[in-house]
């Protein structure tokens, strides 16, 4: 009689309070400049983000494989950020780590995530097309209440989407790390990566908000955006050390 497999359990994270959003990007600088490992992670980042972007132009299958690439692409670079802090320099081959073994992982996050999106996006486009067809019968009929109210309508839905999608982004920021570094299944990658940062709003809130000033700044010079994209990469590191390492 065969055994039953062994059930998975959630990594254990932590709680923390939100200036650990600043310890993240401390943390970030440190990294980046470690044994002179600054030129190998700019490199890496933009060769993936060249990438990502290419892929964009063949369509809706180029789309697809745009966002799976960049699933296993961060797998890779999390490896590689988990060697630079162990005071080792990266080499390029680490981008495509991802590839190796985690493939089959990545990839289902990747499209777990996709699908969700879609369902969200699809859902919500189906209420927009039913506002704006409502709008276009009062135009005909003279009831300007029903055209007058799409820019509300518009402005509702923009805004549930923007709601909706911020869980599927919470699931997807640390899921990488935990499929590379700590070989979780896919589903339980994405819900402890969710769940992690529902509980750490606060510092997830302060991270996003240097987020925004940092890519403000960046956008000064290339030489802003070059450090940007590693930054981001080696902080989202951070917060995964400090959420599910410290727990460990």
């Amino acid at each position: 009689m065969q055994e039953p497999s062994p059930q998975v359990s959630m990594p254990s994270f932590r709680r923390v309070d939100s200036g650990h959003g600043v310890q993240w990007w401390s943390s970030s600088w440190q990294l980046l400049f470690n044994r002179g490992a600054a030129l190998i992670w700019i490199v890496m980042c933009l060769v993936a983000f060249v990438a990502y972007g290419v892929l964009h132009f063949f369509s809706l299958p180029g789309l697809i494989a745009a966002h799976i690439a960049l699933f296993m692409f961060a797998g890779g670079l999390m490896l590689a950020a988990r060697k630079t802090d162990q005071a080792t320099v990266p080499g390029f081959g680490d981008l495509f780590a991802g590839f190796g073994p985690p493939l089959g992982s990545l990839v289902i996050s990747a499209v777990l995530l996709m699908v969700a999106a879609s369902l969200i996006i699809g859902v919500l486009g189906v209420a927009g097309a039913g506002a704006a067809y409502g709008a276009v019968y009062g135009a005909m009929t003279g009831n300007i209440g029903l055209l007058a109210g799409l820019g509300a309508t518009s402005m509702v839905l923009l805004l549930a989407a923007l709601v909706l999608l911020v869980p599927v982004g919470m699931a997807a920021w640390l899921a990488p790390a935990l499929i590379v570094l700590r070989q979780q299944p896919p589903v339980e990658a994405l819900k402890a990566s969710l769940a992690a940062c529902w509980a750490n709003l606060g510092a997830l809130s302060v991270y996003g908000l240097l987020w925004i000033a940092f890519a403000v700044i960046a956008t000064i010079s290339v030489i802003g955006l070059l450090v940007l994209w590693p930054l981001m990469v080696l902080s989202t590191y951070a917060a995964y050390r400090d959420l599910f390492d410290s727990a460990a």
